[in-house]
């Protein structure tokens, strides 16, 4: 059999045939192998058959050349393997075959599941005299856990289950099934195999085929990103592929199973409370069921949890061993985010274009994850997704991001940050020992995180307040906090310590090839042994190569020079190799030696060893070396092989046999050092960016109803965005004596950055975290609707105007007295009677219901009906916009102002545009022509201030070339931090390009006419201007 592979496989030309009969046995079980798990996976499978130390595809080619029966055309591309044609027919049909080496098993998987494909592997086991191939795992997208920790930026591994079916609702009062609307029942259940933790969710509504319905499944799916979907549903396909549409799934794996299939044993076991009850105690206990009384009152996603968790099982059952209880989401202290509204406002990445343009500013949740660590990463992720109504632990949270940011404690920051970016992630390392899949490299970077853990805790040991609170999840109050952890670091790396040769550890990356032992002396006997005996072999290997060397010396050569020299490859292990030139002298010493004694030899009594002159011989290596051939020395180079691949096989055994000890006796203190890690980094995640953002301590009120009261509210996103002009900060109240309010202003003037930036905040403070403010107060809302432009479902085959409806539908049903509701153009689908009808009949409704609100709008007819008159908690605000007469042009002041505003605004903003391209560029040339001053702003320099602010014309008398830079808030404002309010005095919308004689005039004009005292740069719709 003559087989060719790349180059991360092993050439197989010369491998042995086997017999036809064989080779057709192998054929038909890859075959019917593939066929039976492809039924079941679909058509992106592959099984990898392991036929001797390799694992091998199959594949048919007819005689048009196609090949049949598996992907391996594909999966060869994939993992750049080549596959070859065998000297046999099967069915007729010619065999192709490509395979790899067992040890790249690990490499490949990654690439073949990273392409969408399950990948299914059976090793072969020796049973008796004969060999047997069985099922060792099942890979796909979220089911495959690799030995190696650092390897990928991805923090999670979510695999999910949602399972959907649909209801009548009963009649109480007549004990019938009702004619009402059909209600749907949708139970999800998701597990991150990173860290074994597991979460349930269910919900039900009345069924009406709309993105609305399933809002509370988008934002779960959302939260979650899954890497893989199990969708288990009674309904019809069109009907799912609507849902998987309306939910926003893009995870690269989903597989769709119809709960009506009687032929699908596993949902209809998964339907039955004999089944569940036994799944549940098979994994939490037998009192499973009765403790947690969840599981009995969320039947359907009890039923997704099992389901998903037998999917795993069949996969590879170590994953989920140890599993943790299920998180239940719907649980009360949640704030609920309806409507889309994490991408509403941009709390998440939505995945556009103008997104991954901004990079960390694509989202609030790429901005404010500071963490430094995965395990940081990942739960700083969860808790910004899942804000609290929780008044206990938001208190909490402030007055300990307050602490740190005392002078005593703000340098605790910079020492965890440092420390932190040290930190390995823990709660992986933990699933990988499991499942025995943890490189001996794994460990010893867990040594070293350990290590900074206890260096952490050593730095806090003065100062309780912190390490209770860092500890509030692990110890009891009465155990001293900054002991307990200590104590566990020390225990665990005492423990490693004794059994592992750490610093060998450090670059191994394989569980079957060890270049050191990494086991400690006195942890195995045979390898003890085994190690003794190898040391004794190369002993005697040295020795001949020192006797030969020292025999060169004698005869007058350069004892710098090592003659004889060590070469080593992977099939013939060691061998002497000296250069042609130096062998020929060495033969004329050893012929010329041998002509005085024929029997001349060396001898080492130590090592009980000898060897004549005369057994010497010499080959070729290649065209510059020779090899030296000695028979004694070629039977103790051969034994050394044997010995190295016994040593790998006693290490490896020792290696599993000990994580299978941390396991045991160290499992639940890695998780809990793992959950002070988070505890420590999203600490200083939240305390940083207080301190470097400006943010402030949200207050909490005792209020009856929820409400919101923030001063100089700031959008954290577009503040840093923005750099040509200073943000402009407004106050809002909502909730109190205002529980509505509708905002009026121009296209571009920031109504809806506005509007984002009061629920960015709201979501920031109930996540416990400071806000972009000077001061905010409120009491916690329990749920927020957001109904936001430019998230249209059009691409979801409804109207703008069905979206709004329908969103507007679950606002009006749901909305109370705890509720915000975040509105920009609603209604602006329709024409506009019918818009102006409907808008004010849901502002009566929310108004009614004492409901928090703020919408956009345009609808300035409405100030003048009765209705609106009568709402005496709706608030009438515009954002300012001046027009300048002088320039002609549009002021965006940006300023939040009573009343309406102006309606005259569109009508200035096109007085702006009635200059057309063509005369533009005319004009651009003549400038360019009869001005050289207005050359090309790439021969500009920039200012010593700010890198990004180039200093061009001077920007007061729009003459001369600018020399200098001033600052409009002038330097000597600035705090110690170089703050001027919550900007930076070097901001670069501070910063004025200037010739130096205007500058002169601004600081020696002694007659108070400095043209730029008091004055800022805002946008107009002429460009920036000084106002």
């Amino acid at each position: 059999m003559v087989i060719i592979i790349s180059d991360n496989t092993l050439n197989m030309s010369k491998k042995e045939e086997a017999e036809p009969v064989e080779t057709n046995k192998i054929m038909k079980e890859y075959l019917d192998l593939t066929k039976q798990y492809t039924k079941i996976y679909g058509e992106k499978t592959i099984v990898l058959l392991q036929v001797g130390a390799f694992f091998e595809l199959y594949g048919l080619r007819d005689d048009k050349g196609t090949i049949l029966e598996s992907q391996i055309e594909d999966i060869c591309i994939i993992c750049q393997l080549n596959y070859a044609d065998k000297k046999l027919m099967y069915n007729s049909k010619q065999v192709i075959m490509a395979g790899f080496r067992e040890y790249m098993l690990d490499k490949n998987i990654p690439k073949i599941i990273e392409a969408g494909y399950t990948a299914v592997v059976y090793v072969q086991e020796k049973d008796g005299k004969n060999i047997k191939r069985v099922l060792h795992s099942v890979c796909s997208q979220s089911t495959y856990l690799s030995c190696e920790t650092d390897s990928s930026p991805v923090m999670t591994n979510n695999i999910m289950c949602i399972w959907l079916d649909t209801f009548k609702p009963m009649d109480r009062n007549v004990s019938t099934v009702s004619k009402t609307r059909d209600t749907i029942v949708y139970g999800v259940s998701t597990i991150n195999i990173f860290t074994g933790k597991s979460s349930m969710f269910e919900y039900q509504t009345p069924f009406i085929l709309n993105p609305t319905t399933f809002d509370e499944l988008e934002r779960y799916v959302s939260v979650f990103s899954p890497s893989e979907i199990l969708f288990v549903s009674s309904l019809e396909k069109e009907i799912n592929r609507t849902i998987l549409q309306y939910i926003g799934v893009k995870c690269p794996s989903i597989h769709i199973y119809d709960s009506r299939d009687t032929e699908n044993k596993t949902i209809a076991a998964c339907s039955k409370q004999v089944y569940v009850q036994h799944m549940l105690s098979t994994f939490f206990g037998e009192e499973a069921m009765n403790v947690c009384r969840e599981f009995q009152m969320n039947t359907m996603a009890t039923q997704a949890f099992c389901y998903l968790l037998n999917y795993i099982q069949e996969h590879d059952k170590n994953i989920v061993r140890k599993i943790s209880i299920p998180e239940f989401n719907n649980t009360s202290d949640r704030l609920l985010l309806a409507n889309h509204t994490l991408k509403q406002l941009n709390i998440i990445d939505d995945s556009s274009i103008d997104g991954k343009k901004t990079g960390n500013l694509s989202s609030v949740l790429s901005l404010l994850n500071k963490c430094c660590s995965p395990i940081g990463k990942r739960n700083f992720k969860m808790m910004l997704l899942n804000p609290s109504t929780n008044e206990t632990w938001l208190q909490q949270e402030y007055d300990m991001i307050e602490y740190m940011l005392q002078s005593e404690n703000i340098y605790f920051i910079d020492m965890f940050r440092k420390q932190l970016s040290q930190i390995r992630d823990i709660e992986k390392i933990c699933r990988q020992l499991l499942v025995l899949k943890v490189y001996p490299s794994s460990i010893y970077q867990l040594y070293k995180t350990i290590g900074v853990i206890h260096n952490l805790n050593i730095c806090l040991a003065e100062n309780k307040k912190i390490t209770d609170y860092l500890c509030k999840d692990i110890t009891k109050e009465q155990i001293n906090s900054y002991h307990y952890i200590n104590d566990l670091c020390l225990q665990i790396n005492e423990f490693l310590d004794n059994h592992f040769v750490l610093e060998d550890c450090k670059n191994i990356q394989s569980l079957t090839s060890f270049e050191n032992n990494i086991i400690k002396k006195g942890i195995s006997q045979p390898l003890d042994d085994l190690i003794k005996h190898h040391y004794e072999k190369i002993a005697i290997f040295e020795f001949v190569k020192k006797q030969l060397n020292e025999f060169m010396y004698s005869n007058g050569q350069n004892r710098d020079i090592e003659f004889i020299k060590t070469h080593e490859t992977e099939k013939s292990g060691l061998f002497l190799q000296i250069t042609k030139t130096r062998a020929n002298i060495l033969k004329n010493y050893i012929k010329a030696k041998l002509e005085k004694d024929a029997d001349y030899s060396f001898h080492n009594t130590e090592l009980q060893f000898s060897f004549y002159l005369k057994d010497i011989k010499f080959g070729v290596a290649s065209s510059a070396n020779e090899e030296i051939h000695i028979p004694v020395l070629q039977k103790i180079c051969k034994e050394l092989i044997t010995i190295k691949d016994e040593i790998d096989v006693v290490i490896r055994e020792t290696y599993l046999e000990i994580l299978k000890k941390i396991e045991d006796n160290w499992l639940p203190s890695l998780e809990q050092l793992a959950n002070y890690i988070a505890n420590v980094d999203i600490l200083q995640c939240k305390t940083y960016i207080a301190k470097n953002y400006k943010y402030c301590k949200p207050e909490i009120v005792n209020n009856k109803k929820s409400f919101v009261s923030a001063q100089e509210l700031r959008h954290c996103l577009i503040e840093h965005i923005q750099q040509n002009e200073i943000y402009v900060t407004n106050d809002i109240c909502l909730g109190n004596e205002k529980s509505g309010m509708l905002l009026y202003g121009t296209n571009a003037v920031g109504k809806t950055s506005f509007i984002r930036a009061l629920g960015i905040s709201i979501i920031m403070a109930q996540s416990g975290m400071y806000v972009p403010c000077s001061r905010f107060q409120f009491k916690p809302y329990t749920a927020i609707f957001s109904r936001i432009l430019g998230n249209d479902n059009i691409f979801k085959g409804l109207s703008t105007f069905a979206v709004e409806m329908s969103e507007l539908r679950i606002i009006l049903k749901m909305a109370d007295k705890r509720s915000l509701i975040l509105g920009d153009e609603l209604c602006s689908g329709t024409e506009t009677e019918s818009a102006l009808s409907i808008f004010v009949a849901g502002l009566m409704d929310l108004h009614d219901k004492d409901a928090s609100f703020i919408f956009a709008t345009h609808f300035h007819e409405i100030i003048n009906y009765d209705e609106i008159k009568m709402m005496n908690k709706l608030s009438l605000n515009h954002m300012s916009v001046i027009y300048d007469r002088e320039k002609d042009a549009l002021v965006y002041d940006r300023k939040l102002k009573d009343g309406p505003g102006t309606k005259t605004y569109g009508l200035e903003v096109c007085k702006s545009l009635y200059l057309t391209d063509e005369f533009l560029d005319k004009a651009y040339a003549i400038r360019n022509k009869y001005f050289p001053e207005t050359r090309g702003e790439l021969n500009f320099k920039s200012s010593t201030y700010n890198v990004n602010k180039i200093r061009s014309i001077c920007e007061v008398c729009k003459n001369e070339i600018a020399e200098e830079t001033h600052h409009l808030e002038e330097q000597h404002t600035a705090d110690t931090d170089g703050f001027i309010g919550h900007f930076h005095k070097n901001h670069k919308a501070n910063l004025v390009s200037i010739c130096k004689n205007c500058h002169d005039k601004i600081h020696h004009d002694n007659s108070g006419k400095n043209t730029l005292n008091g004055k800022q740069r805002k946008k107009t719709t002429k460009g920036y201007e000084f106002i």
